[in-house]
């Protein structure tokens, strides 16, 4: 299955940060700024369900397919195994 990100999945559909609060202003019936765009962008760990679910509509791709987590804390080694 094929996961990406909210900003590629933006950047799929040709939208713009502006373009897409516009949209989910209308669809959720709440101000949505270009801005708050950008932090679900970069923090997808904190976008509600309903606003996810929008971007989802929007996107037109199925909730699962778009990553809604945050990014790992995991680091590793250059033979791959983790650091303690």
């Amino acid at each position: 299955m094929l996961v990406i990100t909210l900003e590629a999945a933006r950047v799929n559909k040709k939208m713009t940060q502006l373009e897409v609060a516009k949209n989910l202003s209308e669809s959720l019936n709440e101000k949505v700024t270009r801005q708050k765009v950008s932090y679900y962008e970069n923090h997808p760990e904190n976008t509600p369900v309903k606003v996810a679910e929008a971007f989802c509509d929007l996107y037109d791709i199925p909730i699962n397919n778009i990553f809604f987590a945050g990014k790992s804390t995991l680091s590793y080694t250059g033979d791959n195994k983790a650091i303690s």
